[in-house]
């Protein structure tokens, strides 16, 4: 197995590459952070050498967890706060209201701490109580939503009211573009600008929007895999944070090369392998991901590098995954 190691950028760590495969990695220097908010990004890409024994392809996982905030939301999250910032949409001591499953209401709770903001995050009916914890913890207030309300529509009619900066994660072209600046340049310079597709299943679609478009425009052949969870019975998914449409118009999505549907069961029980044979905790969206890639891997060139986005951690679900 080829050890990658590489430089994060001059702020953050270097790293002193291993004399072999199962050397213990050492530091050659730690950067002292200014904030929190310096250690967005760069999170590790791992090769899936146990779930994907047997396979074709080269397979990788995209660890977003690892981002402070525990998911990938907390770049769109920082991304979208300084672009409001330079617009003069969001102002010292101003108040964020945002429409969340939980990720990026964590994010947002995380850069508002720091910069002092009042963040205000509606959530929908059900939303795991494992993130709403994570979202007092962090200061914000918290509106949840009744089953019959529209989560989004109440942020929107809460932010006017309030007057407050609401980021519209859901149609904010900035979402991609934040990953198109980050996690993709990332993936391209972890595997050397060897890497033939992305899986990833959608919540806003910024993800894969973002990530696809910025490896597409290194590698126009690049396979671009949108996985779509359903339900065991064939309904709609029960998993949180996924959403059953595509990407919006505004988030320039390239073209797909394949729509995988997963059911709800096959993403739990990837979930768990994940845990089991990899060591690594996450969530439903990610055990989706995987699942679909597994799935359609053997519909790939033999040695494809195929990344998989895993885009939040598992303790956040650590109660169902467990049962």
């Amino acid at each position: 197995m080829v050890v990658r190691l590489r430089a994060l950028t001059q702020r953050r760590h270097t790293r002193r590459a291993c004399s072999s495969p199962t050397a213990a990695q050492t530091w050659e220097s730690v950067a002292v952070f200014s904030s929190i908010l310096d250690a967005i990004g760069h999170t590790p890409l791992v090769r899936l050498s146990r779930v994907g024994q047997g396979l074709p392809v080269e397979l990788y996982g995209k660890v977003e967890s690892c981002n402070p905030g525990g998911s990938a939301k907390d770049r769109l999250a920082l991304h979208l706060c300084d672009m409001a910032e330079k617009l003069g949409l969001l102002r010292p001591g101003g108040t964020i209201v945002e429409a969340s499953a939980g990720n990026t209401g964590v994010g947002l709770s995380m850069v508002a701490a720091v910069r002092g903001y009042h963040a205000i995050v509606v959530v929908p009916h059900g939303t795991s109580p494992d993130k709403l914890a994570v979202v007092r913890a962090l200061g914000a207030e918290i509106r949840e939503c009744g089953p019959d309300e529209d989560y989004i529509d109440v942020a929107e009619a809460m932010a006017r009211e309030r007057r407050a900066f609401r980021p519209d994660q859901f149609h904010n072209p900035d979402n991609p573009e934040s990953h198109g600046l980050t996690t993709a340049r990332e993936i391209w310079d972890d595997l050397g600008g060897h890497v033939d597709a992305l899986v990833a299943a959608c919540g806003t679609g910024g993800t894969l929007s973002g990530v696809g478009r910025g490896l597409r425009e290194r590698n126009p052949k690049l396979h671009l895999v949108r996985v779509i969870p359903v339900a065991d019975d064939g309904g709609e998914s029960k998993l949180e944070g996924i959403a059953p449409d595509g990407p919006p118009a505004s988030f320039m999505c390239p073209e797909l090369g394949a729509e995988v549907h997963v059911r709800d069961g096959d993403a739990r029980a990837a979930m768990a392998r994940l845990a089991r044979e990899e060591g690594i905790l996450v969530g439903g969206s990610a055990g989706a991901a995987l699942a679909g890639a597994l799935q359609h891997a053997r519909e790939l060139p033999a040695g494809s590098r195929v990344v998989v986005i895993l885009p939040d951690t598992g303790r956040n679900y650590v109660g169902s995954l467990a049962r």
